[in-house]
């Protein structure tokens, strides 16, 4: 988790305000979902969703777990709920709980150099979601 903070500092002092506005805002709900492989026939995914929590952020679910990489069948599945926000940098990133109390975090890189982009860079803190990757920001619909 420190390693996450220490990459939001450095982008946000490297990086001066925007004129940029990028999307999601924090009136607007969104997704990211973020697949990876996990060994022999299985994926580790992890998904984000986001409803607005006024004034200037979202509450969020984070579902992680393990599935057949053939048939999408879930093999393991855990879900937690946090908070997320833009801070000082590009892109947002939150943290959550899971049932048992433990506490992980998530971070999503966006640029200005394809403010569109939706197929973004993730990174997850829990063992049970993927550690990091191109993942897809959505409406969430």
């Amino acid at each position: 988790m420190r390693f996450l903070a220490a990459i939001a500092v450095l982008i946000s002092a490297a990086v001066p305000a925007a004129a940029v506005e990028l999307w999601p805002q924090p009136d607007t709900g969104w997704r990211f979902a973020l697949t990876v492989p996990a060994g022999p026939g299985r994926e580790r995914f992890g998904y984000v969703d986001a409803d607005p929590a006024p004034p200037a952020g979202w509450s969020v679910t984070v579902t992680c777990g393990l599935q057949d990489a053939r048939t999408g069948q879930i093999l393991s599945k855990v879900v937690g709920r946090g908070t997320s926000n833009r801070g000082a940098a590009l892109g947002f990133g939150g943290q959550w709980s899971w049932p048992n109390g433990a506490r992980a975090s998530f971070v999503i890189t966006q640029t200005l150099r394809e403010p569109e982009s939706l197929r973004l860079p993730g990174e997850f803190t829990a063992p049970k979601c993927p550690r990091r990757g191109i993942g897809d920001l959505s409406t969430g619909d």
